[in-house]
């Protein structure tokens, strides 16, 4: 019963060397998990924050202009792709110029169709609704073997889901737009807003092992916790 042993004192009143190594792992582990936690908070108050961009004028608005660098965000990390790349590709080609025009756009928030597209082709959207468990699972699983990434993945997925119901009404305000320019598609934005947020989040909380430490990148990386990189 060596197991029961490692949960008592001994009879010196001390703890056994199981007890205080398992104290040390817990209280790592601890430390950890509460600063990843304050990254992802400090993500969502910034992800919060950029979502009121969208209502003051476009020379006040720090993302109209577009990232402050040339580097490619894949040059400073290489995020996992959490949705086939092939789909993703597919989806930005046919709604790639409608994006980013509107982008630019004041008012309401308007639904990203690139992700939407993507949502479609992985049936996780129906009905203006993402299926929350079969979507964390999609994205678990593309972390595979990637065990630096699998709690940034987590995290992120929990804290975009959060972000999604605390913009609930600026979401259905958006799926209930009208066309503002010739061609342009109504897309539900419950799509774009998670899957804008999960790109910001893993690449803000990108891991230092993987994160390339250089000044386009630390700014770039700023950037990316306001604004979306599409």
């Amino acid at each position: 019963m060596h197991d029961r042993a490692a949960c008592i004192r001994n009879r010196s009143g001390g703890w056994d060397k199981n007890e205080t190594e398992h104290r040390s792992t817990a209280r790592s582990i601890s430390v950890a998990a509460m600063a990843r936690y304050r990254v992802v908070k400090y993500l969502v108050s910034a992800l919060a924050f950029a979502a009121l961009l969208s209502h003051v004028c476009l020379a006040e608005n720090p993302c109209a202009g577009g990232p402050p660098v040339d580097t490619n965000p894949a040059e400073c990390c290489p995020t996992p792709m959490i949705v086939d790349g092939s789909i993703m590709m597919d989806c930005y080609k046919m709604y790639g110029e409608q994006t980013k025009k509107q982008l630019q756009m004041e008012g309401i928030p308007r639904g990203c169709c690139i992700a939407e597209c993507a949502m479609n082709a992985t049936s996780m959207y129906v009905d203006g609704m993402l299926k929350r468990d079969d979507l964390a699972k999609m994205f678990m699983d593309a972390v595979k073997g990637k065990p630096e990434w699998m709690a940034v993945v987590r995290d992120a997925t929990n804290a975009c889901f959060d972000l999604a119901d605390q913009k609930k009404d600026e979401i259905e305000a958006g799926a209930k737009l009208e066309p503002s320019f010739e061609g342009e598609k109504i897309c539900n934005p419950i799509s774009g807003t998670v899957l804008r947020c999960m790109g910001m989040m893993m690449f803000g909380q990108c891991p230092a092992s993987v994160f390339v430490q250089s000044e386009n990148c630390s700014k770039l990386r700023e950037y990316g916790s306001m604004c979306p990189m599409i």
